[in-house]
């Protein structure tokens, strides 16, 4: 009898490794995460960080980038169970808005549909920031929801959220 039980407890103890072997074989490393993120911002962009939030209810890494040549911060959310990109965010530190409307709403839409051609609207408002126009869009498609502000005299991108419907 007591050899049975200790049998069943090894053979136990052994699915249970196999089980957390195979488990743990389908996180990614923060250097994996590193690499993933670094496809998702212009070649040259200075790695700042990449911080893993393994504690989180959807434990990902949250890895950030700077572009010099442009000005702008990226930072870029890699789930750690799959290394799929769950957000990429953007921010131009040296666009601004314009005292100056050039571009209608339409026009600005239609940035959008060039990266997510079949996006749905939600909002579309001219808005003022520190006396400067801007364009701030939010929008959705069967893959991602969106947020994007626009110059509304260049068309340049001031900010972008995009949220990627990955597990």
């Amino acid at each position: 009898m007591k050899r049975k039980s200790i049998a069943m407890l090894a053979a136990a103890i052994c699915t249970l490794a196999i089980t957390i072997t195979a488990f743990a074989a389908d996180f990614i490393s923060a250097e994996q995460a590193r690499s993933i993120a670094a496809q998702w911002v212009p070649a040259g962009s200075t790695h700042l960080v990449t911080k893993d939030e393994g504690l989180e209810f959807i434990p990902h890494y949250d890895v950030k980038f700077y572009d010099n040549k442009t000005n702008t911060a990226y930072e870029v959310e890699v789930l750690n169970n799959c290394g799929k990109v769950r957000e990429f965010k953007m921010e131009a530190k040296t666009v601004i808005g314009s005292p100056k409307i050039v571009l209608s709403a339409n026009d600005v839409q239609n940035l959008v549909r060039k990266e997510f051609p079949n996006a749905v609207f939600t909002k579309v408002d001219l808005d003022r920031d520190k006396g400067l126009y801007e364009y701030e869009l939010d929008f959705y498609t069967a893959e991602v929801r969106g947020e994007m502000k626009f110059n509304p005299e260049t068309g340049a991108v001031l900010e972008k959220e995009i949220k990627y419907n990955v597990h």
